[in-house]
């Protein structure tokens, strides 16, 4: 897990098409290109991130395509999000860009203007993309049943969604022989949101049934409850701050020992009950061309923590500057403690044409 390189120089370009056509069809693509470490043999990366169709028939949206299916309404700590990958291997500013498509067909039937019942099938599986220690191999199966199914109401006073999916393991289980493996999971979730004045309260939680319900495989998740509880004020000036509190308690557990813990930490399972909290405080200044960012989160039962603050300048309409850092430290039994060495200092230049 721990990898380390210094001074990369990475150059990308990202094209976007977002047409509307007739009859309430809409067509959506978004593709990169780069080259990590340009001025040397740097790895070459091309993807599509997005490439779908969508259209409305009557009270029924459909999309069909690959595409970027986001669930949950707490802040960056989604337990409900399970159904499309993040690559942790790119090296992107915004903290969402790291999110890629899955090719998938959604469903929506809405039943009123606020209330809709979703549908998703993935008939190929698509898992978070990691760096691959040496020695580490990963099995990616050919599942086409993952599934997901959602009810959602959003614009009343209180926003919520009950959610199932049942397939594939995102993140996946690191076995003793050092190879990933993506197992199937059963999820049910639900959140809610609501605003009182300049505050805003999130709650959302899940429920993941493994393959391994009693607990008794060392090199495979427990059953576990992940449950986020947020709260959100809006200061004026453009300022605003977001707390939230969250738990993972695993059920069933038992004390991992020997090359199980190296699987504990990675998976969150290390102890019965993981508590911690994350902060995010950001402000826009000068007439909104300037955005302050900082981020962080920090575990209570063991010494792990993260810190990102990160700054945006809108130069012109066609050139953005982003800087940042991303700090990870603890104790060598937290994840954030292994990934210490991946802590990055990051500038960026974008031009828009």
């Amino acid at each position: 897990m721990l990898f380390r390189s210094a001074n990369l120089g990475t150059a990308s370009t990202w094209l976007k098409l977002d047409k509307r056509l007739d009859g309430g069809f809409g067509v959506f693509a978004e593709a990169y290109a780069s080259r990590e470490d340009f001025r040397s043999d740097g790895n070459s990366n091309a993807r599509f991130r997005e490439a779908y169709l969508d259209a409305r028939f009557g009270q029924l949206d459909v999309r069909l395509g690959k595409q970027i299916i986001a669930w949950g309404r707490a802040d960056r700590l989604n337990p409900t999000d399970n159904l499309t990958p993040r690559d942790a291997k790119l090296l992107a500013a915004d903290i969402d860009e790291d999110r890629f498509g899955a090719v998938a067909a959604k469903a929506s039937w809405n039943f009123t203007a606020s209330t809709s019942l979703t549908t998703v099938w993935l008939p190929s599986f698509q898992p978070n993309r990691i760096a691959m220690r040496n020695g580490m191999r990963e099995q990616v199966p050919d599942d086409q049943r993952n599934w997901a199914i959602k009810l959602d109401q959003s614009g009343k006073a209180i926003d919520w969604s009950v959610s199932y999916y049942e397939g594939r393991d995102l993140s996946g289980d690191l076995g003793a022989d050092f190879v990933l493996r993506h197992y199937r999971n059963r999820v049910i979730g639900a959140d809610a949101a609501t605003t009182v004045g300049p505050w805003r309260f999130a709650l959302e939680s899940a429920y993941t049934r493994t393959e391994d319900p009693d607990g008794s495989i060392p090199f495979l998740k427990n059953p576990f409850v992940y449950t986020v509880f947020g709260v959100e004020r809006d200061f004026g000036d453009n300022t605003n701050a977001i707390v939230q509190l969250f738990n993972r308690t695993v059920l069933n557990y038992q004390q991992p020992s020997g090359a199980a813990q190296l699987h504990a930490i990675l998976t969150s399972q290390l102890d019965r009950t993981q508590n911690g909290v994350s902060v995010r405080i950001a402000k826009k200044w000068m007439n909104e061309t300037l955005e302050t960012e900082l981020s962080g989160l920090r575990l209570f039962e063991r010494n792990g923590y993260s810190i990102r603050p990160r700054m945006v300048y809108l130069w012109s309409d066609q050139i953005k500057l982003l800087a940042g850092y991303e700090y990870f430290n603890g104790s060598s039994d937290t994840i954030y403690g292994l990934y210490h060495s991946n802590s990055t200092l990051f500038t960026e230049v974008r031009f828009y044409f």
